[in-house]
């Protein structure tokens, strides 16, 4: 909106008056000054709103920074924080699934909740229906705590192994031994649906890895959706922070579960990867 210096008579008279000097002057002295005003305050609003757009354009640039290392070096760091985000902790309760594939006893103390025909489970590893145990790293992990069940007695265990429980003195190991199971995943699934520039791309950006390392767990099925939404956008030329918006749309086409909570982690300027 331009701004214009309005003079009354009663002003105009003053001023007259007071510098003895001629009415139309005066008129045609402000209606100077009021023009260059509206230029500059045209000119300030014109900078102000270049200065914005420049400002909305690189706001979110963030989003295609690049990382170093192999993903063998970044997976630990990212899946942890996968884990932390988006996995719970401890459940073993007493679905009939459970009661039936359970060999060491269940937790009565568990709700059932949502949990449907799932088994025995920790850090979202299903471990009959994900058929954890058949890698190395899964065995090891639920030995671990088949040995506190051991240990402690069922009734002990089960107090202080609560619905959630993420593992107390023994988390972070089974934190990691988690996020190895899960590179299997991810390796065989980017083997399968990948393009080399794909793999690429999503090896070189934490987020997009972020993303990717979080599809093993919602199984191949969805890793496969999301992979070849991404395949057609890097051959249309997409950056990165177009990959991961795409990715979080892809993500809230579905019925997974935390979607809202996915896209502020993923777009987070402080992703904060210990």
């Amino acid at each position: 909106m331009k701004n214009r210096l309005i003079l009354t008579e009663s002003e105009k008279q003053d001023i007259k008056t007071q510098y003895n000097i001629d009415e139309n002057y005066v008129e045609a002295l402000f209606n100077l000054f009021g023009n260059k005003l509206n230029k500059d305050s045209e000119k300030s609003s014109d900078e102000k709103d270049d200065k914005s757009s420049e400002t909305d354009s690189s706001s979110d640039d963030y989003l295609d920074t690049k990382s170093s290392g192999s993903v063998d070096s970044k997976w630990m760091k990212v899946t942890k924080k996968v884990i932390d985000k988006f996995e719970g902790g401890y459940w073993n309760g007493s679905t009939s699934k459970n009661k039936e594939t359970s060999k060491l006893g269940i937790c009565s103390n568990h709700p059932d909740g949502s949990m449907g025909a799932s088994t025995e489970t920790m850090f979202g590893l299903d471990r009959y229906n994900g058929s954890i145990e058949k890698s190395p790293e899964g065995k090891q992990f639920f030995t671990i705590i088949d040995k506190q069940k051991k240990e402690l007695g069922m009734s002990q265990f089960c107090k202080k192994w609560k619905w959630g429980y993420k593992g107390g003195e023994l988390e972070d190991k089974l934190k990691s031994l988690a996020a190895k199971v899960m590179k299997n995943s991810y390796d065989r699934n980017a083997g399968n649906y990948f393009s080399p520039e794909l793999k690429k791309r999503v090896e070189s950006n934490d987020r997009l890895l972020m993303h990717f390392s979080y599809a093993s767990w919602n199984g191949p099925g969805f890793f496969q959706k999301f992979a070849k939404s991404l395949n057609d956008a890097v051959k249309s030329g997409k950056s990165d922070k177009e990959l991961l918006k795409q990715a979080i749309a892809d993500r809230k086409s579905t019925r997974l579960l935390r979607q809202d909570k996915v896209a502020a982690v993923l777009t987070d300027p402080n992703l904060n990867l210990a």
